[in-house]
């Protein structure tokens, strides 16, 4: 009998999906160490060296975007997350492991009145309250939260174009549980997976039309230049320049340009001319305003 590939699925799956899982198998033997101070540096130095791997990967693969392909995560594009938009992205991640469904999604429906969204959302933040102050245990979440977090994480990386099998010798290589991974289960982990994320896409898309024009929109200018629109939980306001969708080049706040990317075709004081011509206007404010209008009526 003709053995089979162990090592099959790496020709389905990103690279870069490997780098994720190795970094993320080094944060959970920090974590899984006694608690004490030698578990607090070890889990600091991981967290440090994954946001400097975050920025290598970005940099490196123009192929990838920033952003989870569940939408449990809301996305911030490029730039690195403040300590309080750390916070509301672990908040954001325990809230679909609990749920299911996306926060933000949620919040929308609270917005509208549903009694069980906002239900739902006061016992996460409760749940939430308790672990951070150390006042747990709280209820188990329905999921198994390291094979669920890989395959969020490698979902839109290849994971879903392999076989039960393949699936299986992935995660025997990268998954940190140290357990035996059975095919059946995880193909059908996989699919439930699946099922949420369609149906996060499908609602996202009947709230985002909701929206005024410039929140859900990017806008396209000259020479592959893309400007889109973030306005955070911490309260910044920006408009990230890319080219083609991918590696920043720009970032525009209320102050004019914050952060740029050294190696872009603009530079010097070109950028101040150079760069409002490619969206066809007269200056940087007016692409800011383009994204944050201030006084415009809505008809």
């Amino acid at each position: 009998m003709r053995r089979r590939n162990l090592d099959s699925w790496k020709k389905k799956v990103h690279p870069v999906f490997i780098e994720i899982a190795a970094m993320y198998s080094a944060l959970a033997e920090a974590q899984d160490q006694p608690q004490g101070e030698e578990r607090k540096r070890e889990v600091h130095k991981v967290l440090a060296l994954s946001a400097q791997k975050r920025d290598e990967l970005l940099e490196s693969r123009s192929d990838i975007t920033p952003g989870m392909p569940c939408f449990q995560v809301v996305d911030i594009g490029y730039l690195p997350p403040s300590p309080e938009e750390k916070l509301e992205q672990v908040f954001d991640w325990f809230f679909f492991k609990r749920n299911r469904i996306p926060r933000w999604l949620e919040m929308e429906r609270e917005k509208e009145g549903d009694l069980e969204a906002h239900n739902q959302l006061v016992r996460a933040a409760d749940e939430f309250w308790l672990l951070r102050n150390g006042h747990g245990p709280v209820p188990s979440f329905k999921v198994d939260v390291t094979h669920s977090d890989l395959l969020e994480l490698g979902l839109h990386l290849g994971l879903s174009e392999l076989t039960a099998e393949e699936l299986a010798d992935c995660f025997e290589e990268v998954c940190p549980c140290g357990k035996f991974h059975d095919a059946d289960a995880l193909k059908k982990q996989r699919g439930r997976l699946v099922e949420d994320v369609k149906a996060a896409s499908y609602q996202s898309l009947m709230y985002r039309w909701r929206k005024p024009a410039w929140e859900r929109f990017a806008v396209y200018g000259a020479d592959g230049f893309i400007a889109k629109r973030y306005h955070l939980r911490d309260g910044r306001r920006y408009v990230e320049i890319t080219r083609k969708g991918t590696g920043l080049e720009y970032v525009i706040d209320e102050d004019g340009i914050s952060e740029f990317k050294r190696e872009s075709g603009l530079s010097g004081l070109n950028v101040f001319r150079l760069l409002p011509a490619a969206f066809f206007v007269q200056n940087l404010d007016e692409i800011f305003r383009m994204f944050f209008p201030e006084n415009r009526v809505v008809t």
